[in-house]
């Protein structure tokens, strides 16, 4: 693959996201339309005589949202492509490196369009088989229980309530409420929804990153009858809102994990309570603060035209299969030398580096 490849390449149009019959909750489009080129540099070259694999996870069209204009490739893997061939549909690319490359090098180009995501939350016809396909989102998976602590937690949140709205809504207050962000935390975090109910339990409140927001609350959300599901992807440019919600132009380290849950009279609607943790933090604010109680308003059913989405892979298989088994989540690039795995929380194991900058349009 030494010569330059261009994988995909759309208008901007609302396109279907991460599976054929993915569907948006209704939106009110602003003019908020922004324009990214990013670049992913890998160098595995230092691996030496060694086989290497590598696996990226790509963005793809969310309607409304996020449209993917052009995807390219270059470098020096023996063999290479793009693949939605796993269990989530996910857009990934894969490169491989066989023991007589002398240069393991991959330059992944990007350019998105992204507008806001505001949820209207009025009432629309959702097709049944839409509503069908959701409902797979309310099963348990090995890292999103629905029963013990978590079934114990829901019920005595949403209490009697039986509006599926509302109950979503008061989920998201109290990951809120009794959330704190950790800086200590790893990453995004493991997104361990019992690990998490322990340390409240334990300490009267649970400190975490994204990924542990993110995914107590789809397990909260799930175990109150509501499909819900993480949203993996990366911040790529500066925030209108507040720097905590921003990046810089070298987005290496800047992953984020937001999540959307299923209303069977609106769709899938965004929301983003770790985000609002990560502000009290940064901002030094209380959460009883005017501008918390409006930004933690406003991020329930809304998502900001500078965060681009992966997919929402959890316990997940690669394809082509890796060595060390299902990934836990898929927002970070993985890989192994040799069959044996690179943390992909330090970039200096691979020398990757992740850059973006904002296109005047």
């Amino acid at each position: 693959m030494h010569r330059r490849e261009f994988i995909k390449k759309t208008a901007l149009t609302g396109a279907i996201c991460f599976a054929p019959s993915f569907l948006t909750a209704s939106v009110e489009i602003k003019k908020t339309l922004a324009l990214y080129d990013l670049q992913w540099k890998f160098d595995l070259t230092a691996h030496g005589a060694k086989e290497c694999a590598l696996w990226v996870p790509l963005p793809s069209d969310v309607s409304g949202f996020q449209s993917v204009l052009q995807i390219g490739a270059e470098g020096t893997a023996k063999k290479s492509f793009q693949t939605t061939h796993n269990n989530y549909e996910s857009a990934t690319f894969y490169a491989y490196w066989d023991n007589n490359a002398t240069n393991k090098t991959l330059d992944l180009s990007m350019k998105v369009a992204l507008r806001d995501r505001q949820c209207d939350f009025k009432r629309t016809r959702v097709c049944s088989d839409s509503i069908q396909e959701a409902k797979e989102f309310l099963a348990p998976t090995a890292h999103i229980p629905t029963d013990g602590a978590v079934a114990k937690a829901a019920k005595k949140i949403v209490g009697n309530e039986k509006d599926p709205l509302k109950k979503a809504r008061k989920i998201y207050n109290w990951i809120i409420a009794n959330g704190y962000r950790d800086e200590n935390v790893h990453g995004c975090g493991v997104g361990s929804p019992n690990a998490m109910l322990a340390q409240l339990e334990k300490d009267g409140r649970m400190g975490g990153k994204c990924l542990d927001m993110s995914a107590l609350c789809v397990a909260l959300m799930r175990a109150s009858g509501i499909p819900a599901r993480e949203v993996l992807g990366i911040r790529i440019g500066p925030s209108r809102l507040s720097p905590a919600f921003g990046a810089k132009e070298d987005i290496t380290k800047s992953q984020h994990c937001k999540l959307e849950f299923f209303i069977p009279t609106l769709g899938w609607v965004p929301c983003d309570p770790a985000d609002i943790t990560k502000l009290v933090l940064k901002e030094n604010l209380e959460k009883t603060s005017p501008r918390v109680l409006e930004l933690a308003d406003k991020f329930f059913g809304f998502w900001e035209n500078n965060w681009m989405a992966f997919n929402h892979a959890r316990d997940f298989d690669l394809y082509p299969a890796n060595t060390q088994g299902s990934l836990d989540s898929f927002g970070y690039p993985y890989a192994e030398v040799e069959s044996e795995y690179l943390d992909p929380f330090e970039p200096s194991a691979y020398q990757y580096k992740i850059l973006s900058k904002k296109v005047t349009l």
